[in-house]
């Protein structure tokens, strides 16, 4: 898949907060039901790396002062989105691995969409 990455970088930064976490969440619902689905690999491996940028950008962004817990959460996340792009066909051949992908991407989901809640009080 060919991406304009600084097009997309551009349109991704002129959102806010909520916006940006909105589209990050919504990618990893997007693999989990890829996962589920056993479909679209490149698909999903497209999601992983797009949602590594969404946390770059998002974390190069912040105030380290008030959000440190939301960037080390988003950091932790990107660790995981690292092995589920090194692991590549291998983990996503694996039932069993694309079961947990499918069970972690939901948690992470739920997780920024519940931090999200709070950064908008």
């Amino acid at each position: 898949m060919a991406v304009d990455w600084d097009i997309l970088k551009a349109q991704y930064l002129r959102g806010d907060r909520g916006t940006q976490l909105d589209s990050l969440a919504l990618n990893l619902t997007r693999i989990q039901l890829l996962a589920q689905q056993d479909s679209n690999e490149p698909v999903a491996q497209h999601l992983i790396r797009e949602s590594q940028f969404f946390i770059e950008w998002l974390v190069l962004g912040m105030d380290l002062d008030t959000d440190l817990v939301l960037a080390t959460e988003l950091v932790d996340l990107q660790r995981l989105l690292s092995r589920w792009k090194l692991g590549g066909s291998a983990l996503w051949m694996d039932a069993q691995q694309r079961h947990n992908i499918a069970l972690l991407a939901q948690d992470w989901c739920q997780r920024i969409q519940v931090r999200y809640k709070i950064l908008t009080r």
